[in-house]
């Protein structure tokens, strides 16, 4: 980046840079080492700037390579309203690539598990930059602030529906880079570039403000101009008018400990609106409304008292002495025929004009419950009790446009329970019980002084229901190669009495409950059943909605299928399955082995529960005595048959139950440990490794991440014959605990490797252990040389041998060389 002479840095740094800096980030294994990559980056970046602009004050900023690093942030750019067919599609088009050709296939249907090499990730990017490598240049010629600008068109082209502008901007990128920035332009469009960094990483590199400043004012360009020199700190975070920031959130607590997190002090419980949050920001008759994502939507409510569908009504609710305000709280959609509001599960969107432009006299309301600013004066910790006070000496209510949030004052969990099922009585989501000492913590949530409590928190208050799998999608990432989400089926009741049903409903889809070990046994069951879903042969006795507007990537016949017990918050109306409701919030509770396929939930049982209470499937009161936490999963056990045999005390896996986990390095990671060192025996280092968020087995399986080893004896020998584990040296081990890393393994380190890790070394090391990459020290010199000299110390050269090796990399005048011809 040295040289730099123009206005801006991004117009000399080349986009190839960023993504070789995005690619090395990637394929490095440790947060730590992948950060100093990424502050390397940074710091050359910063040093440019310093040359182009000294100490001048500049609008030029890390913003146009921080929008790049962080695309899901990017608010300035916002949506591309493309997804992987949609794009497929543009590729396919622009390079000429048949639709039935090989790549066009890939492209089209990239997660089909046939597309998926073993051991690799199935994301459109990767198998974009296999199909693209040889039609794109090694190189591309695009400067950063090149590529920005043609995706701010691409986004702007299609939130327009503008198809040829898109298909401009996206040709401009295709022909100017190569099939690796290809891949990260992808990655960057789908927000989601999959490095291994968080957005918490990426800005402490930045700066160690960063984060925190990203939380109040949710702005990129802010946190970039405003921490561009790494050693002036935020000493306090600010709110300001017109700039969104991310708001304070309520924690989740068990009902009994609502007492103590208020410190056995008198609190306020107020009903937890089920809307859409709000920021309204106003100086004088300008008014601008931010969601809880910092999306603007002043457009549909209203910039100013004669626009809008809200400012014009709630204009005249300010007190004439308030100048300029910040109002935190909820919106809602009135519907006044019934007086009542609409919830997000009625399927209106009060952020959309769409909502407020038909017959039905629907309207927001903006449902009121915190105040920041008042006339320039910050009210952040100020305590809520003070906040509220000066909240209602400032607004006069509007019923159905604005009002405060309904609270009451309580001292005790009683109180909460008798609020919990006063709301349940009227459908209410729940409640929010917050401290009136609290100040306000822009995007906190633990320790706020805010807790939310809702009936589905409650265990048995909620209806489960049993659901028969008749569909599956495909997973990716993590779960690539297998289904990783499942439509479920209500079954049509037969008219003959006796008769298993026939035909199946589509009802739901659910993604989330259960952990990855239960998803694998569960695709491991239903794997051989699947059958590839054709629109043109759909299944007869499997029913989706009309025009398949939800429809799975793959089928099952409900008679080889699993009923599952999935738990929901309420029973919505949908058009995208054929029951034409569906569930909010599904979650998969347990698979139900003791029940037969066809003993699922039929339609008529359906029926009842939506006429039950409105649709909520929690509708049973609490009391003082029950737990607010999930319902633990029901699990079939097989009994146990008691063995009087045992084994020897040194082959016993060490007990880890009491254990306390002190860091995640080895998360999702399975060692067996056979033996180790005698300062590190194999009972210490099982709890170092559950210590540090490893799993323990006494017998490798596929789930297995490396065998561990002081020295080789015949269970060693056993587990090197089958050539499936990586057995690691018990050295290795300690270095990662002493080192507080998860180290990345090199040939020294390894007893045996597995024909994946064998053909990972041969890429990054020669046959004697040297690295390609990583500089020579002292002693992997001295390791290096004592593998030549135990491999060649059997078969000496000989003297023609020396000759010939000596012709060959040393000239005739080589002062070395002077007598090699005499002898």
């Amino acid at each position: 980046m040295a040289g730099v002479s123009s206005a801006e840095v991004a117009t000399q740094v080349p986009f190839y840079d960023v993504c070789a800096l995005l690619e090395k980030i990637a394929g490095t294994t440790g947060t730590e080492k992948k950060k100093r990559i990424l502050a390397s980056f940074v710091k050359s970046w910063r040093e440019a700037h310093a040359k182009l602009h000294g100490t001048s004050k500049t609008t030029d900023s890390f913003h146009s390579g921080m929008r790049l690093l962080l695309p899901h942030l990017d608010k300035e750019r916002g949506a591309y309203g493309m997804k992987e067919v949609v794009l497929a599609k543009y590729y396919i088009e622009i390079l000429s690539i048949g639709k039935d050709s090989a790549d066009g296939r890939k492209l089209l249907n990239y997660r089909a598990p046939k597309n998926v090499k073993q051991d690799s990730v199935a994301d459109f990017a990767s198998v974009a930059y296999f199909v693209l490598r040889n039609r794109c240049p090694e190189k591309g010629s695009l400067k950063i602030d090149q590529v920005n600008k043609y995706l701010d068109q691409l986004a702007s082209a299609n939130i327009d529906h503008k198809r040829d502008e898109a298909k401009k901007a996206l040709q401009l990128l295709l022909r100017n880079t190569s099939a690796l920035e290809q891949k990260w332009l992808i990655r960057i469009i789908f927000k989601e570039l999959k490095i291994g960094l968080s957005e918490n990483s990426v800005f402490n590199v930045y700066h160690p403000d960063a984060m925190e400043l990203f939380g109040v004012c949710n702005s990129l360009p802010k946190v970039c101009l405003d921490l561009h020199d790494p050693s002036i700190r935020m000493n306090e975070a600010e709110m300001s008018l017109f700039s969104p920031f991310r708001p304070m959130l309520a924690e989740r607590k068990h009902i009994s400990e609502v007492e103590n997190v208020m410190n056995n002090q008198s609190f306020y419980i107020e009903t937890k609106i089920d809307g859409e949050r709000m920021q309204l920001h106003k100086d004088k008759d300008s008014f601008m409304y931010f969601s809880r994502s910092a999306n603007e939507y002043t457009h549909v409510f209203g910039a100013n008292s004669s626009s809008g569908v809200l400012t014009p009504h709630i204009a005249g609710c300010f007190s004439s002495s308030v100048h300029s305000c910040i109002l935190d709280g909820e919106m809602v959609v009135i519907d006044p025929k019934t007086d009542t509001w609409l919830s997000k599960g009625m399927n209106v969107d009060v952020k959309s004009l769409t909502a407020y432009e038909n017959d039905q006299g629907l309207h927001p309301c903006f449902i009121v419950f915190d105040i920041l600013i008042i006339n320039d004066k910050k009210l952040a910790n100020v305590p809520l009790n003070e906040r509220i006070k000066s909240m209602e000496k400032m607004l006069k209510p509007k019923p159905g446009y604005l009002q405060f949030v309904e609270r009451q004052e309580a001292i005790s969990n009683e109180d909460v329970v008798k609020a919990l099922n006063s709301a349940i009585d009227k459908r209410e989501e729940g409640l929010v019980v917050k401290s009136p000492s609290s100040v306000y913590k822009p995007n906190s949530r633990s320790g706020s002084g805010w807790v939310k409590i809702k009936p589905e928190y409650v265990d048995s208050l909620s209806d489960e229901l049993d659901l028969v799998i008749v569909g599956g999608y495909f997973g990716v990432g993590r779960r690539s190669g297998m289904t990783s989400h499942f439509m479920c089926a209500v079954a049509v009741p037969s008219n003959i009495p006796g008769e298993h049903p026939k035909v199946f409903h589509s009802f739901c889809k659910v993604g989330s409950g259960y952990t990855m070990n239960e998803l694998r046994e569960l695709d491991q069951q239903l794997r051989p059943h699947w059958n590839a879903f054709d629109t043109k042969k759909p299944p007869e006795h499997i029913i989706l909605a009309p025009g398949f507007k939800e429809k799975p990537d793959v089928w099952i016949d409900p008679s080889k299928s699993k009923i599952v017990q999935i738990k929901a918050s309420e029973i919505i109306t949908s058009d995208k399955f054929k029951t034409g409701v569906t569930l909010r919030f599904p979650r998969l509770e347990a698979v139900r082995t003791d029940k037969m396929w066809y003993e699922c939930l039929d339609l008529n049982e359906l029926t009842r529960l939506k006429s039950v209470a409105q649709g909520k499937l929690t509708y049973q009161h609490a009391n003082v005595g029950q737990k607010s936490e999930p319902a633990k999963k029901r699990r079939r056990e097989a009994a146990r048959v008691e063995q009087s045999r045992t084994v020897a005390k040194h082959f016993k896996p060490a007990d880890v139950s009491s254990v306390e986990e002190v860091s995640q390095m080895f998360r999702d990671k399975e060692f067996y440990i056979v033996n180790g060192p005698s300062s590190h025996a194999k009972a210490v280092l099982e709890k170092k490794v559950a210590e540090n968020g490893g799993t323990l087995t006494q017998n490798p399986g596929s789930d297995t991440f490396c065998v561990v080893a002081e020295r080789i004896n015949v269970r060693v020998k056993n587990i090197i014959s089958q050539n499936k584990y990586d057995v690691v040296k018990a050295s290795w081990l300690i270095k990662c605990l002493e080192s507080g890393e998860l180290e990345p393994w090199i040939p020294s380190d390894m007893f045996h490797s597995s024909s994946r890790t064998a053909d990972k070394f041969a890429e990054e090391f020669d046959q004697h252990g040297d690295s390609y990459t990583e500089f020579a020290t002292a002693e992997s010199l001295r390791k290096v040389f004592n593998n030549v000299q135990s491999k060649n110390s059997a078969v000496p050269l000989s003297t023609d041998e020396i000759l010939e090796i000596s012709q060959r990399y040393f000239s005739d005048n080589s002062p070395f060389g002077l007598f090699k011809h005499c002898r």
